[in-house]
């Protein structure tokens, strides 16, 4: 039955509030659907971001990076959480010819005119020098700071003696230029003034020679060393012995594995080259064995103090070798975490970036895939660091040049010497082998080499690294190993 008019006119307005309210719910829907999809976007966002952050070292490195993991403490283990980097190589695609030429030319390049260089090479065109100058400023900060001071009288004419008399250097004590050295990576820190490194060097009162047969003949006596059968504990795995060496369990232990591996010979200076690749194959065999009686045991550092005067407990040589389950010790961890933060922020080995650097600096030597440099960041004087992919014999015969250089070309009777090797059976954060070697000083003199500056604070180093590897070029160039 149809409505009449009077009741069509009655529904009228109901129907007209009923759209308008139909109306109102259809805008409040629209709006409501725009804002999901404002939210579904930024969510997209959001996820295509963290996708790039994530991924893009890998892409950085052609998709070499196998496994990426933040830096942080995994559970409870106390290891830290690593990634693969990729390999470690020492071609370096830069060297110092072309970039003397095309990098910063037309410069002597000592510690001091680093900061020459530095400049220049911030301005350099070539996309080579412009990439291999920001890796630098990366892991190196390098900064030249005015120090003037005033000199009352009767203080200059010491000072002037102290300078050997010299009118040219006390002119330059008046304004000194002091190298500040950080190292971002390793948060490690060097401080150069060469003021420091041109005084003149006055031999010691006692002859170093003299001093070092009396004590080699007095030790040798009741060395226990010389008597390791019967004087040195032993592992529970046994003793190792080879032609030149043997091990010992250290008496009083830092670690689980903490191996003494010593030459049979008393005499810590005078060894071949047979005598020291012996002594560290021995220390390889040891490794070995004594990750297969604890096989979690996988990341492997020595030590190595000459004489007394570097806090070598016996005169005989001996290097303490040591096997963690969980991470390396001390600094050799500080590196490899530095390692791990650089591959995170570019993408590339750190190592290999490094003796880049070195190499374009024409700071290297090399002897087949191991090459040694003279560290910008030394802790101590004259600080080389060797360095190969594995620990092989190219590796093993360069450290024994750079040693022998520092003893008979530098006359170093005391050295202290770290070394970190790669982890047994584990690829993330694997670094290469390498060693830090370091001079401690006169062997007569009773003062320390080391004060609370360089305990607590900065290493305050004289010797300009150029110098160092000049030395040694120059006694690898006349030296012939024996093959």
């Amino acid at each position: 039955m149809e409505p009449s008019a009077q009741a069509r006119s009655l529904l009228r307005p109901v129907d007209e509030k009923g759209a308008h309210l139909v109306s109102k719910c259809w805008v409040k829907i629209m709006g409501l659907r725009w804002k999901v999809n404002w939210f579904i976007l930024m969510g997209l966002v959001l996820c295509g971001v963290l996708f790039y952050v994530v991924t893009s070292p890998m892409i950085m490195n052609g998709g070499r990076n196998l496994k990426w993991k933040p830096m942080g403490l995994a559970g409870d283990s106390g290891e830290h959480s690593y990634s693969v980097w990729p390999a470690f190589s020492t071609e370096s695609f830069l060297d110092s010819t072309f970039f003397k030429q095309r990098c910063a030319p037309d410069i002597n390049y000592t510690m001091t005119n680093l900061v020459l260089v530095k400049k220049q090479w911030s301005t350099a065109e070539d996309v080579r020098c412009r990439r291999l100058y920001e890796k630098f400023v990366s892991i190196y900060t390098f900064e030249a700071r005015n120090a003037p001071l005033k000199l009352p009288p009767k203080f200059m004419s010491k000072l002037k003696h102290w300078l050997g008399d010299s009118d040219e250097l006390l002119k330059q004590a008046y304004n000194q230029e002091v190298i500040h050295v950080v190292s971002e990576y390793t948060r490690e820190h060097t401080i150069f003034n060469s003021l420091r490194d041109k005084r003149p060097v006055l031999p010691p009162a006692e002859s170093e020679e003299e001093y070092f047969q009396n004590l080699l003949a007095e030790t040798a006596k009741d060395c226990d060393f010389c008597n390791y059968k019967q004087n040195t504990a032993e592992h529970v795995f046994g003793r190792l012995e080879s032609k030149h060496s043997f091990t010992a369990s250290n008496a009083f232990k830092l670690d689980t594995l903490h191996a003494l591996v010593a030459p049979k010979k008393h005499d810590p200076l005078h060894w071949t080259l047979e005598e020291f690749l012996d002594l560290f194959d021995l220390v390889g065999t040891w490794l070995q064995k004594a990750h297969s009686f604890y096989p979690k045991a996988r990341f492997p550092s020595l030590i190595w103090d000459v004489l007394p005067k570097c806090g070598a407990s016996q005169v005989h040589p001996h290097l303490h070798v040591m096997l963690d389950p969980k991470r390396y010790h001390g600094q050799v961890e500080a590196w490899r975490e530095g390692a791990s933060d650089y591959f995170t922020d570019h993408g590339s080995n750190y190592f290999t970036d490094m003796v880049d650097i070195y190499s374009a600096l024409n700071l290297t030597v090399t002897h087949g895939s191991a090459v040694a440099f003279p560290n910008l960041v030394p802790k101590r004087d004259h600080e080389v660091i060797v360095i190969s992919r594995d620990a092989d014999k190219d590796f093993y015969k360069l450290l024994f040049l750079v040693l022998r250089a520092f003893i008979d070309s530098f006359n170093v009777k005391c050295f202290s010497m770290g070394l970190a090797l790669p982890a047994l059976d584990a690829m993330e954060g694997k670094i290469p082998a390498y060693a830090r070697i370091i001079t401690r000083g006169y062997v007569t003199d009773i003062r320390t080499d080391m004060s609370s500056f360089e305990l607590f604070m900065a290493a305050s180093v004289n010797i300009d690294p150029y110098k160092t590897v000049q030395t040694i070029r120059q006694f690898i160039t006349k030296t012939r190993l024996e093959t």
